[in-house]
């Protein structure tokens, strides 16, 4: 995708005086989304050569108008899991001689051994263009046509063989995670040459790390995240922090019935305990946004190397033969045409730059031609997932369109 931007600005204006417009113009952006009621509260962070440009709270955790949104909300990032989690996990096992992402997946999980779905390459995998079916609805699978719990499923009361806590009052079966695996082996696929987007695959991410480096997921990643001092990205975050520092996400009244407060809002990673590839990380802005500085930094941190460029550039800027796989590993791209009803990111965004979306309303972009970050996120499904106020307002794309037009200038 070729775009050349040409923005042309009275000679006079300093960069300072364009971050002021900037900063005014994108307060006023979120003062309106957050009077429509696209999300209770949100925050956003950008980054410029480095530089923090915006780091900025707005709103409240939710519409009672209560708790404050600060810069030290912790946010479920939903489906940038897949990236800052799932993918990075795997690429971190690559820097380290321990995966060939051009084997198959029974190589490293030997349950899916000759089946579609273990003879299928990782790298196909994290580009979303196995056919592989997008989603499960593990939660509903649970249930008899009655509406009554299937056995070695789901129990109202805790017993020592349904430990795994949903809410005070539901309980899962300790080893439900055999039957999400199997409803996975079992899948269809479709057949058609095209990019289908996934995130069964990201269920099984967290066995591959097991398998390969002999630690938990969780363990394995926070143990990273910890090594440059990203103290809020986390699983499972009430093992850390209090609950008023964590935002709700959903007033949930179809499978957990309670507010979603402090564990994942996606209901396939709570069945995994809250421990999964496809969703289940906590941060902050502040902290997501300088996890991804340091892929702009060439994989160093404090003068330390974190992962090498190499891999980073592997992940993210993949490029294929087939236009009609625009996607990274793990990483969303630019499609080959921009429709802004169908991308988040802007419409001057570089073709080396890199991102992902979340359900909950939450959203990065790492720019590298123009080094360049931003981190949009928010609660958008609070109280409802039926909210789509944040899509119909586009609030996150005009936001970055402000970014590119007052902190980039490309002559063309």
């Amino acid at each position: 995708m070729k775009i050349l931007i040409l923005i042309l600005l009275p000679f006079h204006f300093s960069l300072c005086a364009q971050k002021d417009i900037l900063k005014n113009k994108v307060d006023s952006i979120i003062s309106s989304a957050i009077k429509l009621k696209a999300f209770p509260g949100a925050q956003i962070v950008v980054l410029k050569d480095g530089e923090q440009i915006i780091n900025k709270s707005y709103g409240f955790h939710t519409y009672d108008s209560v708790k404050m949104v600060t810069n030290n909300s912790i946010y479920d990032l939903a489906s940038i899991t897949k990236p800052t989690a799932g993918a990075f996990a795997l690429m971190n096992l690559y820097h380290d001689g321990l995966i060939d992402i051009n084997s198959p997946l029974s190589n490293y999980l030997k349950y899916f051994k000759n089946t579609r779905v273990g003879d299928t390459k990782v790298i196909d995998y994290l580009q979303h263009i196995t056919g592989i079916r997008p989603w499960i609805p593990f939660h509903e699978t649970t249930k008899k046509d009655n509406g009554e719990f299937k056995k070695k499923t789901l129990s109202f009361i805790y017993k020592k063989r349904y430990s795994i806590k949903l809410t005070d009052s539901l309980y899962l079966y300790n080893n439900y995670k055999k039957d999400i695996f199997k409803q996975i082996k079992n899948t269809n696929f479709i057949e058609e040459d095209t990019v289908l987007y996934s995130g069964l695959f990201y269920y099984l991410i967290p066995d591959i790390v097991k398998n390969l480096s002999g630690q938990t997921f969780d363990s394995y990643l926070e143990k990273i995240y910890d090594r440059v001092d990203l103290k809020t990205m986390v699983f499972n975050p009430l093992k850390k922090f209090e609950l008023e520092i964590i935002v709700p996400t959903e007033d949930d009244n179809f499978f957990r019935n309670f507010q979603i407060h402090g564990v994942v809002h996606d209901e396939g990673a709570a069945m995994m305990n809250g421990v999964s590839g496809n969703a289940g990380l906590f941060s902050t802005a502040t902290d997501l946004s300088k996890f991804y500085q340091i892929f702009l930094d060439g994989g160093s941190y404090d003068k330390n190397l974190f992962i090498d460029k190499e891999v980073i550039s592997l992940f993210t800027e993949y490029d294929n033969k087939n236009q009609k796989f625009y996607r990274g590993l793990g990483f969303d791209k630019p499609k080959p045409e921009y429709d802004i009803d169908k991308c988040t990111y802007s419409r001057y965004v570089s073709d080396s730059s890199y991102g992902h979306s979340g359900y909950t309303g939450t959203f990065f972009w790492v720019d590298p031609t123009h080094n360049l970050i931003y981190v949009f996120l928010s609660n958008r499904v609070y109280d409802s997932r039926e909210n789509r106020q944040i899509y119909e307002l586009n609030v996150r794309t005009n936001i970055h369109d402000l970014i590119y037009e007052n902190l980039v200038e490309i002559e063309s």
